[in-house]
């Protein structure tokens, strides 16, 4: 985990992002998630076990893990400065550096200014809409992870309810996929009862959360492999590309095995988010 410095005070009023679109889906979310686990423990579950059991037990468990993780790290991700506000900045402007007149610093080296956050961030990947703050370079850790959860989590959700689905409409059959595709239309028509548009809904929302989460998180591994943000990504920007393993310790830290179980793993990371190595120092290196 980063350092104490990074940390920022969390507020009731710095809950909810300032811009209203991030505003709606960080609701969204907030709700949304914890909604479709309970969907999914108090409806779906006792349709296939009348009793508690050890299997049951698993299932809430799992359930339990997944979502304390996917909150623990957008809690984090949120609360992790991000920017270089709370670090010693220069007052010359040094070579690759740039100026930024909206903060009035001296920016280093892939750090980028966020017209939404109003702020420079460090090594700066992009702006979550669902958190409404940037992702740079001392939280991407924790933006990386609880993606990968929401991903797991939705392949979960959608894999255990999928019978119960079928069962709501009907069976397995070309009606049931057009109710999924388009289940407002089928409940205006009266093809699907009132509880079998709801049951639809909730599972084509999870295959859009699935689909959605799908693309976030190749973007994060593509950005990752190639030791790249998603501006330089979008530029071909290769500078900073110093081998995969590398590149991922640079993002979760020493301890990248453990951060994928505890947000509040502490895991160290090789840079400050100032200085960047580049591509052409280790072959200098290799030259001597």
């Amino acid at each position: 985990m980063v350092s104490n410095d990074a940390i920022l005070p969390m507020h009731s009023k710095d809950l909810l992002p300032r811009n209203r679109r991030d505003r709606s889906l960080f609701i969204f979310m907030v709700v949304g998630i914890p909604f479709a686990v309970l969907w999914e423990g108090c409806v779906v579950l006792p349709n296939y076990h009348t009793y508690f059991s050890t299997v049951v037990l698993i299932h809430i468990l799992v359930s339990c893990f997944i979502v304390f993780n996917i909150f623990g790290n957008m809690y984090l991700l949120k609360r992790v400065d991000a920017s270089g506000k709370q670090k010693s900045l220069p007052a010359i402007l040094k070579q690759e550096w740039r100026y930024c007149h909206l903060c009035e610093l001296n920016s280093p080296p892939r750090s980028y200014h966020c017209p939404i956050c109003n702020e420079c961030i460090l090594k700066r990947d992009h702006h979550c809409m669902f958190t409404g703050c940037c992702v740079g370079y001392h939280n991407q850790r924790y933006y990386l992870v609880a993606i990968l959860y929401i991903w797991i989590g939705a392949i979960y959700g959608v894999s255990y309810q999928w019978d119960y689905c079928l069962q709501q409409l009907g069976g397995l059959r070309f009606g049931s996929v057009l109710v999924l595709i388009a289940p407002h239309f089928a409940w205006v028509f009266g093809a699907v009862s009132s509880f079998g548009f709801l049951v639809a809904v909730l599972h084509t929302l999870g295959m859009v959360v699935f689909l959605i989460t799908s693309y976030l998180l190749l973007i994060q591994l593509l950005v990752i492999f190639y030791g790249q943000t998603q501006y330089e990504r979008k530029h071909n920007i290769e500078s900073y590309n110093l081998g995969f393993k590398c590149n991922l310790l640079d993002v979760l830290g020493t301890r990248w095995y453990l951060v994928w179980l505890f947000p509040w793993i502490p895991s160290a990371q090789s840079g400050d988010g100032l200085h960047f190595s580049h591509v052409n120092d280790l072959e200098n290196v290799k030259n001597i």
